[in-house]
């Protein structure tokens, strides 16, 4: 079409189509950042941030993981799970996917520090620093779509869901 959306990335409506059809209540919370990220951007980046720990939440819920969550984890504490349970900080990978799987936590860390610290989320007083710009919330949003899509992507690739097999009956039946 050619029109520039200078804030948005182009995987952001790839992640809201792999959100609808996959993680039902953090496409709800996505969809609600989005709305925000203009006219309060604190909210938009608490909505960002409980989104993608829907995502993590949902991924963990798999019986093939042996972390089991209570539903009460911060989005680090999320992280730190899915980091080990994917093996992206493991001896055997190369220095460089460590390092990035290690940056991959503090990315969620600092979201979810941006989430508690400068937003309203934590209730705040008039002396504490609130995000208002709404270029930080296009920044979180970005970042959230990008970790989550690498999450989704990375499930589906190392862990697909088991296939169900069918049993054929024959068409030759004498009844």
């Amino acid at each position: 079409m050619g029109v520039e959306t200078p804030d948005y990335i182009p995987s952001i409506p790839t992640f809201r189509n792999e959100l609808k059809s996959e993680f039902k209540t953090a496409y709800s919370t996505f969809e609600k950042a989005l709305k925000q990220i203009n006219s309060d951007p604190s909210l938009a980046i608490g909505l960002a941030n409980s989104a993608l720990e829907s995502i993590v939440k949902e991924i963990l819920k798999d019986s093939r993981f042996s972390s089991k969550v209570t539903g009460n984890e911060t989005l680090y504490k999320l992280s730190t799970i899915i980091l080990k349970e994917f093996h992206l900080t493991d001896n055997e990978n190369p220095i460089e996917i460590k390092t990035i799987g290690s940056s991959l936590l503090a990315i969620n860390q600092a979201i979810e520090k941006l989430r508690s610290e400068k937003t309203h989320f934590h209730g705040k007083t008039e002396a504490d620093y609130l995000i208002n710009d709404s270029i930080y919330a296009f920044f979180v949003l970005n970042s959230v779509t990008t970790v989550g899509l690498f999450l989704n992507s990375f499930y589906k690739n190392k862990f697909p869901k088991p296939q169900i097999e069918k049993i054929e009956e024959p068409d030759d039946l004498p009844f």
